[in-house]
């Protein structure tokens, strides 16, 4: 390493280092600790995604001797995985390497490194627990349409009718598996926290799968029309 880079990297350390122990002992709250966290969020998304799209997760997995059988993972459910992966690696992080203090200037890793390394720690268990859903998944019937779902009955002529029909079919189906099953469950009835419960995620992270979803279909509705 050049002598600029070994300043460079000396200098992140040593600001990280004051950064930490201001949240520490700010007890992770406060105007600060909300811009960072927010940033963190999503700098640890935009890599983590990527890792799970290109399949390199899977080997970093690996090298923390934590290996997982990959199968094909469609993009939007890259997304999800890694938008699982950054929450739970985020908690991680605060328990462990801030307020635990796990992360320290002496072992010369800087604090976003740290936290995809928490994210990369985090995803086993979210990735089985993924494959655990996609396995039960086959006991669910879906349903034939997206409209008994959310469609807004339109008040024009019958072919148009026929027209938000296919579109509203179209949304749905262009959906992944696992999305359409959340729609289905929480149109029966079910609350995030049971729907949590029956799928093995967390309440908030149902919530918002199905607000995005919701959205997703609305806007290939909206292109189909």
């Amino acid at each position: 390493m050049r002598s600029s880079d070994a300043a460079q990297s000396a200098e992140r350390l040593r600001y990280d280092g004051v950064l930490v122990q201001h949240f520490r002992e700010s007890g992770l709250t406060g105007p600060r600790w909300d811009q960072f966290h927010r940033q963190l969020l999503g700098y640890g998304l935009a890599i983590v995604t990527k890792l799970v799209r290109s399949g390199a997760m899977f080997s970093r997995c690996g090298r923390h001797g934590r290996y997982l059988q990959q199968q094909a993972i469609s993009p939007q459910e890259a997304e999800e995985l890694a938008s699982d992966a950054v929450f739970e690696g985020f908690i991680y992080f605060c328990d462990r390497g801030l307020l635990g203090k796990q992360w320290s200037v002496e072992h010369g890793q800087p604090l976003a490194e740290y936290f995809v390394n928490a994210c990369v720690l985090a995803f086993p268990n979210v990735y089985r627990r993924w494959q655990t859903r996609m396995s039960g998944w086959r006991n669910v019937d879906l349903l034939d349409s997206f409209a008994s779902l959310e469609q807004v009955v339109t008040e024009g002529t019958p072919e148009e009718a026929v027209v938000e029909q296919q579109a509203a079919d179209a949304a749905f189906q262009a959906l992944s598996e696992d999305s359409r099953k959340l729609l289905i469950l929480h149109e029966q009835g079910y609350s995030h926290a049971e729907i949590a419960e029956l799928t093995r995620l967390t309440p908030r992270a149902v919530e918002g799968r199905i607000r995005r979803a919701r959205l997703a279909a609305r806007q290939r509705s909206d292109e189909d029309r």
